[in-house]
């Protein structure tokens, strides 16, 4: 089928409109840190909440020093749904919890919007759901379902290896996560939810403004395990691809802009020469 000049440009035009908007979609890697066991990220330069130093029991407006603040948060001594090991207290220390009838939703409001987030996520069941924001627009929405069942079997179960709690609860899994977002991605809040009444259990939250940059940072905190694209949940095995990590961002939209027009003159002076 003949094809006119002007609808090539179109298609030339469409061409490089896509690939803008490619550039500006949100990209979200989510990795397991270090294998079963592992508590903390290895990903350098960051800030760590082990709620340690709070009272059990409801907390309102904490602040984390240098990060944000919390609304509300329930505090919890180590059992066998939660609480990463220290020295001070191999056996497990203190950790936060949404449900139990007690503080349903958690919101982190970050005095600045960032890329890498990370949390030790134990006991995942059901009613667990992690969100995060950008003002109003929701980035992304991680459930037990769509992220911790993606855990293979050794991670079921309370890693820790000593005291009463190692080993228990079997049939939930247990691991440290990381969420790196890309050079177009970031939240200013994230909000800690759970619906029914068990709880979203945790520790160790965890907090960069920068996201993992593999030029200064090295190798990818953990194993990848999900990447979270345009709305879209993939099972990986690698970095994908065209993964641009935040601090090593893509063509400001300005310099796509002008590629885009350099196509199409180029196109339009094709097309004189064939005529």
């Amino acid at each position: 089928m003949k094809t006119s000049t002007t609808t090539s440009l179109l298609i030339i035009a469409a061409a490089a409109i896509t690939s803008i908007a490619r550039l500006n979609a949100s990209d979200m890697i989510i990795s397991t840190s270090e294998g079963v066991g592992a508590f903390n990220t290895t990903l350098g330069n960051v800030n760590v909440e082990t709620f340690d130093s709070l009272s059990t029991g409801v907390n309102n407006n904490v602040s984390w020093n240098g990060v944000g603040t919390f609304d509300s948060l329930n505090v919890k001594n180590a059992d066998q749904y939660g609480g990463a090991p220290t020295a001070a207290s191999p056996n497990g220390s203190k950790y936060a919890v949404e449900g139990l009838g007690v503080v349903n939703t958690t919101t982190l409001k970050l005095n600045t919007a960032s890329s890498y987030f990370g949390l030790y996520w134990s006991a995942g069941d059901a009613a667990n759901d992690l969100k995060f924001y950008n003002g109003t627009t929701l980035v992304a929405d991680f459930t037990t379902a769509n992220l911790m069942n993606k855990l293979p079997g050794s991670y079921y179960g309370n890693p820790i290896t000593s005291g009463y709690n190692a080993g228990a609860n079997s049939g939930e899994p247990y691991g440290f996560i990381n969420f790196v977002g890309d050079a177009n991605t970031s939240w200013d809040s994230i909000v800690f939810g759970n619906n029914g009444g068990s709880g979203f259990e945790a520790d160790n939250y965890t907090s960069r403004v920068n996201g993992w940059n593999p030029t200064t940072d090295g190798a990818l905190p953990g194993k990848p395990l999900l990447e979270l694209k345009d709305g879209q949940i993939t099972t990986i095995s690698a970095v994908p691809a065209g993964f641009a990590a935040a601090g090593a961002p893509a063509p400001p939209m300005t310099a796509c802009l002008a590629f885009a027009g350099v196509l199409l003159l180029q196109a339009l002076r094709r097309a004189k020469s064939v005529a």
